[in-house]
């Protein structure tokens, strides 16, 4: 994995990048973005997200089980990564309609850990 430095209002921010054969994952604390080729709104399941690992490292605590509602920024997962912890929070209101991951799995940057469904 490397990393870039990014400057914003006036605070430093470590970045996580992760190049893979299709594209790039870029990964911060909270969230991880996938850049490559456009894929066509048809191939995307509408209205449903699911929340990545921002970096390579273990899953410490899933607080969410299928069916359960969130609210936007509730914390959903917990992934401890170089002897910090992630708080991985919920990017809309919505229902849980996965749990892709388990506490104590290593996960690799951009990994799957929870689908929501739009409320």
């Amino acid at each position: 994995m490397n990393w870039i430095t990014v400057e914003h209002g006036g605070k430093t921010h470590r970045v996580a990048v992760e190049r893979t054969a299709q594209g790039v994952w870029v990964g911060w604390p909270g969230r991880a973005k996938y850049f490559g080729p456009e894929r066509s709104e048809a191939s995307r399941d509408a209205g449903h997200d699911e929340i990545r690992a921002p970096m390579t490292g273990k899953v410490v605590k899933v607080r969410v089980a299928v069916g359960d509602k969130v609210a936007r920024n509730d914390v959903v997962v917990i992934l401890e990564a170089m002897k910090m912890e992630y708080r991985l929070a919920a990017p809309h209101d919505g229902i849980v309609e996965a749990v892709l991951c388990k506490e104590g799995e290593l996960v690799d940057l951009g990994r799957g850990l929870v689908e929501l469904k739009g409320a």
